[in-house]
C-alpha cells in the first residue's frame, strides 16, 4: 500500500515538472525565435551576400569603377573601364571568397571571376541604437592593376599615350642627358630623354603609343619592362666624314711631326682653345721613317643643330721609326664640329665618352598619405637633401623606407638615413631609380 502510494507521487510530481517545463519552453523559445532571426540576419555573411548580389550579380561595373574612385587617367575612362571588365569576365562564373581584413575588426571578401581575383569589398560594422551589429559596406577595390607600372622611355619633347591617354608632366620619373651638354653652346643640347611611369590596369595590355615632334607614330621596342621610342640615327654625309677623318689624320700626324700648323688649320678653327691645346701639346715621337692608318671608323654622329655637330673617331697610327722599328698609337676621341665662313672646322676635341647618359631620377617623399615633395636626384651627385618628417609624439624618425605589399601584409624597409645636417649621402655605386620612399618611425 505504501509502496503504491509512493509511486503515484513521483508519477504526479514527472506531470507538473514537464508542464513547467512545456510552459516555460513555449514561452521563452516563442519569445526568443524573434531575437535568434534578427541575430542571424545581421550576420556579416548575409550582408556580404547582399553587397556581392548587389554590385557583382550581376556585376554593375560603373558602380565598382565610383565606389572604388578609380583613376580615369590609369584606365583611359569610365565607360572603357566597363566594356573591358565585362569582356574579362564573360562567360565566367561570379563567386564570393571571404578573407583576412587583419586586426581591424571589419570583415573582408573576395570577388573571383573563374579563378581569377578582380575586385574586393570591406564591411565594417556600425552597430544600431539597441546593440545590435550592423555590417555596411565599407569600401570597394578592384584587385586587377592596383600594382602596375608602365615605363615608357621617349625622346624629350615627343608625346606618350597609355591607353589612349597622353601622360602628364606628373608621370615624368626620370630625365636623361648626356655628357655632351658640357661642350655645348648655352640654348644647344645634346640628345635627351625622358622615362615616364603610370600606373596601368591588368584588364589589358597597355596600349602604349609615342608621337614625335610631327605627330608620326614611332616604332616600339620592349625590353627589361620598358618601352622605348628612340630618335633615328643618323649617318654623316660626305662632308662630315671628310671633315672627321681629316681632323683626326692630321691631328696625329701633327703629334709625329708630320703636318704643320698651317695644316692643322684646315680642320681646327684657329680661335678655339683645343688648337692651342694641340699646338702647345708633347709630340709622341720625333724621329720618324713613315706612318700608315687603319681600321678608321667613325661612330655616334649627332647633329646638334644645322651649324654643329659631333661624332667619335677612331683609327690605329702605325709609325716607323728611325731604326726601322714599328710603333702604334690608338687615336679614340669625339670631334665637336662647327660651320665657320671657311667650312666645317673643329671647335673642341675630348677622349670623354660624351653620349654617356647622366640621370635626374625622381625621388617622392611620403609621410602615410600626405605627400611632402619631390626631388630629382642627379646620378653626378652624391648627396641629396629631402624635406623634413615631423615625428609623432613618442617616437622617432628612422629614415625614408620604400613599402612593399604582399597580400595584407607591408614591409618598410629603411633606404636612406638623412645625416645630422639632413643631408643624405649617396652610396658608391648606387643606382639611381624612380621611387616613393616613406617617413619611418620607431
Amino acid at each position: 500500500m505504501k509502496t503504491r502510494k509512493i509511486s503515484l507521487f513521483y508519477k504526479v510530481l514527472l506531470a507538473i515538472v514537464l508542464a513547467l517545463l512545456a510552459g516555460f519552453c513555449y514561452v521563452r523559445f516563442g519569445l526568443l525565435r524573434p531575437w535568434l532571426a534578427r541575430f542571424e540576419a545581421a550576420q556579416p555573411k548575409h550582408a556580404g551576400q547582399e553587397v556581392f548580389a548587389d554590385l557583382f550579380s550581376p556585376a554593375d561595373w560603373g558602380r565598382v569603377y565610383d565606389l572604388a574612385g578609380l583613376d580615369a587617367g590609369v584606365y583611359g575612362d569610365r565607360e572603357g573601364f566597363v566594356r573591358s571588365m565585362e569582356e574579362l569576365t564573360s562567360g565566367q562564373e561570379m563567386t564570393l571568397v571571404e578573407t583576412s581584413a587583419g586586426l581591424s575588426g571589419a570583415r573582408r571578401y573576395i570577388v573571383k571571376a573563374g579563378g581569377e581575383s578582380v575586385a574586393a569589398f570591406t564591411l565594417a560594422n556600425r552597430g544600431t541604437e539597441d546593440g545590435q551589429a550592423d555590417w555596411q559596406m565599407d569600401k570597394v577595390e578592384l584587385l586587377l592593376g592596383q600594382t602596375g607600372t608602365v615605363s615608357v622611355r621617349a625622346p624629350e619633347g615627343w608625346s606618350v599615350l597609355v591607353n589612349g591617354v597622353e601622360l602628364r608632366e606628373d608621370c615624368v620619373a626620370q630625365t636623361v642627358e648626356t655628357a655632351a651638354e658640357r661642350y655645348l653652346p648655352e640654348g644647344i643640347h645634346g640628345r635627351r630623354a625622358v622615362l615616364w611611369q603610370t600606373r596601368a590596369s591588368a584588364i589589358r595590355q597597355a596600349e602604349v603609343k609615342v608621337l614625335d615632334r610631327e605627330g608620326r607614330s614611332a616604332p616600339l621596342s620592349y625590353e627589361n619592362g620598358c618601352f622605348t621610342a628612340e630618335e633615328p640615327d643618323e649617318e654623316p654625309d660626305e662632308e662630315a666624314r671628310t671633315a672627321l677623318l681629316g681632323a683626326a689624320r692630321t691631328y696625329a700626324r701633327f703629334m709625329i711631326r708630320e703636318a704643320s700648323s698651317e695644316q692643322l688649320r684646315r680642320y681646327f678653327d684657329s680661335g678655339s682653345q683645343i688648337y692651342e691645346t694641340i699646338r702647345s701639346s708633347e709630340i709622341w715621337i720625333g724621329n720618324t721613317e713613315g706612318h700608315s692608318f687603319d681600321n678608321e671608323e667613325i661612330s655616334e654622329f649627332y647633329r646638334y643643330s644645322p651649324e654643329l655637330f659631333s661624332a667619335r673617331v677612331r683609327m690605329d697610327l702605325n709609325v716607323r721609326r728611325g731604326n726601322g722599328t714599328l710603333k702604334g698609337y690608338h687615336v679614340d676621341s669625339t670631334f665637336f664640329f662647327r660651320r665657320t665662313d671657311a667650312g666645317w672646322r673643329a671647335c673642341e676635341m675630348t677622349n670623354v665618352d660624351v653620349q654617356q647618359e647622366i640621370t635626374h631620377t625622381r625621388l617622392i617623399f611620403m609621410d602615410g598619405q600626405k605627400e611632402l615633395g619631390r626631388l630629382f636626384v642627379c646620378s653626378e651627385e652624391r648627396a641629396f637633401t629631402p624635406p623634413e618628417a615631423a615625428a609623432p609624439a613618442g617616437r622617432r624618425f628612422a629614415g625614408w623606407a620604400v613599402r612593399e605589399k604582399s597580400g595584407d601584409s607591408v614591409t618598410m624597409t629603411v633606404r636612406f638615413r638623412p645625416g645630422a645636417d639632413g643631408t643624405v649621402s649617396l652610396p658608391a655605386g648606387w643606382i639611381p631609380e624612380p621611387m616613393t620612399l616613406y617617413a619611418a618611425f620607431e
